[in-house]
């Protein structure tokens, strides 16, 4: 992940669960935020969208993604969604 852009969405809670994965390979690989850029989408929405739901649904529904196929929570899923909430949030600009 060195030099990596990371798109999250609520990255304060992921990186929690990150960062203590990288300590359990030992004390030197310190944190995320050390070894990546990362860019929380979460914080990019409440930005532009002050005062509404930001979920990943919420915002899928604003911003015309489709998320049909998400029934449950899958990592996989939510990361290919996400990746269309980012580029719709940045307007393929980023």
């Amino acid at each position: 992940i060195d030099g990596a852009e990371l798109i999250i969405h609520n990255a304060a809670f992921d990186l929690g669960f990150l960062d203590n994965e990288l300590s359990l390979l030992g004390d030197n690989y310190g944190r995320i935020v050390e070894r990546a850029t990362v860019v929380d989408t979460l914080m990019m929405a409440r930005e532009r969208y002050p005062g509404q739901r930001n979920s990943l649904d919420a915002l899928c529904k604003r911003l015309g993604v489709d998320n049909s196929h998400r029934q449950l929570h899958g990592a996989l899923l939510d990361a290919q969604i996400l990746a269309d909430v980012y580029i719709a949030l940045t307007s393929g600009q980023e």
